[in-house]
């Protein structure tokens, strides 16, 4: 990893098992980034062939890296860190889906982290606007009091979060590191006092997973930061004991609908683009095209039903697997789980 770099965009986009926003969200940085570096911790659904055959069709941009025995988040971003070239770089997700036209372009960030050899700010914040488990609905706003006070929907994202630093610019001894709980990069609170703050959204946080996905990512944090390896050697392992203990059964297919129903289906509402912001474009092509999931509602409650996966740019003889793809892989790597999407 040299420490001279080109002026330009270094976009590093983690990914695990994301088949269904994963080829909108690389389209919507192709012509922000100069370049657009993919890591893949573990994917078992359709996740790499996308990734690959878009790579295949804009070599010149896109760069695909398949290492499942990367161990955590932060692995995954030190990994892409060390092969990008560029002095900007982005701290990217699968999930992400950037605004590609109106008043929201990513452009005019380009624009400006472009305008010049600038050494201030170090750092970008940019708030978020959040669709969840499916592009219709979002989450109640969250009570004050931080994660304690929202225990029982913590995983499930408010319609809009306030500003996060995204954008970096690089300098010698810049890392992704973990923080506790979290995902973190060293002088952290230096970045974060000194950032600008992007005054609107440049692009949207669509958690849209299986509902096992959804269910190890609100235990995975938990599992690493108990640390009883000894015990729970394998997330899996970790999920079997919360399966029994929380929801009384020893399937975690059955666990995470229970899941689903407490923790997810009760804290959703309406996502509404006149007070919550627009959609991207891509996100209003894959509404109509492709949503994946749309949520139902009956006198028993929700549900949650399958549409189709997006599957634009794979190749015709790759072919869908239902019964893998909505069970991600909990025995990845040294007996610990790749996480490519915990916040």
């Amino acid at each position: 990893m040299s420490n001279r770099r080109s002026p330009g965009i270094s976009v590093l986009i983690a990914t695990q098992n994301e088949e269904a926003t994963v080829s909108a969200s690389i389209r919507s940085f192709l012509d922000f980034g100069d370049e657009i570096i993919v890591v893949d911790n573990g994917s078992t659904d359709n996740t790499k062939d996308i990734v690959r055959e878009l790579a295949s069709r804009t070599p010149d941009k896109i760069r695909f890296f398949d290492a499942p025995d990367l161990p955590d988040l932060y692995h995954n971003r030190q990994y892409a860190l060390e092969r990008s070239r560029f002095r900007w770089i982005v701290r990217g997700d699968a999930d992400f889906i950037a605004y590609t036209s109106g008043e929201w372009n990513i452009a005019e960030l380009r624009d400006y982290l472009k305008s010049g050899n600038r050494t201030y700010p170090p750092g970008i914040a940019v708030p978020l606007n959040n669709v969840s488990v499916d592009y219709w609905h979002t989450g109640l706003p969250r009570k004050p009091g931080g994660m304690e006070a929202n225990l029982d929907r913590w995983y499930i994202p408010p319609p809009y979060t306030g500003s996060r630093v995204r954008l970096y610019r690089y300098f010698p001894g810049f890392r992704f590191q973990r923080k506790g709980r979290w995902e973190s990069t060293r002088y952290h609170l230096a970045y974060r006092a000194l950032a600008k703050t992007w005054p609107n959204p440049v692009w949207m946080h669509c958690t849209i997973k299986p509902d096992l996905h959804h269910f190890f990512r609100s235990e995975r944090t938990n599992w690493r930061q108990q640390g009883d390896f000894q015990t729970y050697p394998t997330l899996r392992s970790y999920l079997q004991g919360v399966a029994q203990t929380k929801y009384g059964t020893n399937d975690l297919e059955s666990a995470a609908r229970s899941y689903m129903e407490r923790h997810v289906y009760p804290f959703l509402i309406p996502y509404e683009e006149k007070e919550y912001g627009v959609y991207p474009e891509l996100v209003r092509e894959l509404m109509k095209t492709n949503p994946v999931y749309r949520i139902e509602e009956s006198g028993a409650g929700r549900t949650r039903r399958r549409c189709n996966a997006d599957r634009s740019g794979v190749a015709g003889s790759a072919q869908s697997n239902a019964s893998r793809n909505d069970k991600p892989d909990l025995h990845r790597g040294n007996g610990t789980v790749p996480i490519s999407q915990a916040h």
